[in-house]
């Protein structure tokens, strides 16, 4: 999963927007970030409370400030063996606080509506998921992978967590996921906009049209369209 800046305007960190996509606070740098999600899909979203043993853990796999770089990730041996990486959904969203703690949410531009491409990797038309860091000071929790490498996070942003919580919630600092090897806790949270709304009081407005335009994602990226194959962005097909 990538997150991206908003190309023009200064937008909040708290009402970020992308196309596949991020933003941080107006002052500071804007990155892509790259996310590894360990289960290779997006959490289920439940019709009941989400259910907090249903954590999906992922890792930030790369921090970018120049566009390129991530292409060049992305186009590494790591997301390329045995099947190229290839893009399926670009939209927009939102890191918001509720109640105790910070949701992302988003709405699927491309393609318009999810297909068996995004249906297999749990990507709906809009939803949320709750989102919080795991505490690099406590020991991997049970269940979850050890970090082959520890976060990348400078000794004065180390020294915001404390000793004893073992997730930590992004209302604290949306910074926390700037950070190479950070590692990442999704749960499940709402589906549909009118939820969305209702519960966080979020409207995200799709582009023009109801849908990105398609060459969007790849004039951000710098890939050629023959580079990739791009029927699952297209038409929701896995072939």
């Amino acid at each position: 999963m990538v997150t991206a800046p908003e190309i023009n305007g200064n937008i909040d960190s708290k009402k970020s927007s992308s196309s596949s996509s991020s933003r941080s606070k107006g002052d500071e740098k804007q990155f892509y970030r790259l996310f590894v999600i360990g289960k290779k899909s997006l959490p289920e979203i439940r019709k009941s409370e989400a259910r907090s043993s249903e954590r999906y853990w992922a890792r930030v796999g790369g921090i970018f400030e120049d566009k390129n770089e991530l292409t060049k990730e992305l186009f590494s041996d790591e997301f390329r063996k045995g099947d190229a990486a290839r893009p399926v959904g670009v939209g927009k969203y939102i890191i918001a606080r509720h109640q105790n703690h910070a949701e992302i949410a988003y709405i699927l531009e491309t393609p318009k509506e999810p297909g068996e491409a995004q249906q297999e990797l749990g990507i709906e038309k809009e939803a949320s998921y709750i989102i919080s860091v795991i505490n690099p000071k406590q020991p991997s929790p049970s269940g979850y992978p050890s970090a082959e490498e520890s976060p990348n996070y400078p000794e004065e942003v180390l020294e915001e967590f404390d000793d004893y919580e073992t997730f930590v919630s992004l209302t604290k600092d949306t910074k926390l996921i700037n950070y190479q090897n950070a590692q990442i806790i999704l749960i499940g949270a709402r589906e549909g906009r009118d939820s969305i709304n209702k519960e966080l009081g979020l409207d995200i407005e799709a582009e023009e049209n109801g849908k990105r335009k398609s060459s969007d994602i790849f004039n951000r990226l710098n890939i050629r369209k023959g580079e990739v194959p791009i029927r699952p962005l297209m038409e929701g097909k896995l072939g």
